[in-house]
């Protein structure tokens, strides 16, 4: 099994990371994955797919954080809190930037 050095690890970290900011996404897959431990496999797999898709179709932004906010939503209500507070307001922000932009 190969082990990746810590630096071509940041390298892609960061890569997807910009490429997230860069499709209009605030927030990364790595933040994503931490709603992984409440959401079944299917679903989160799902929730993946749609994810990073809207990393490269602009027009799927707005459906892939509103699909997010509502797993961190849920998760939220499940535990009596949320567990990711900056990821939700990351998502809430961006939602809200998008509606201040097209009038939705």
């Amino acid at each position: 099994m190969h082990s990746r050095s810590n630096a071509a690890e940041a390298g892609v970290n960061f890569t997807v990371r910009n490429r997230a900011i860069a499709g209009g996404l605030p927030i990364d897959r790595a933040e994503l994955e931490k709603l992984a431990r409440w959401i079944p496999a299917k679903e989160m797999a799902l929730l993946f797919e749609i994810f990073d898709r809207a990393r490269t179709d602009p027009d799927l932004t707005r459906p892939a954080l509103l699909l997010c906010s509502v797993y961190a939503e849920r998760v939220a209500r499940m535990l009596d809190q949320d567990p990711l507070p900056t990821v939700t307001k990351k998502i809430r922000d961006r939602l809200e930037e998008l509606r201040e932009r097209h009038g939705i």
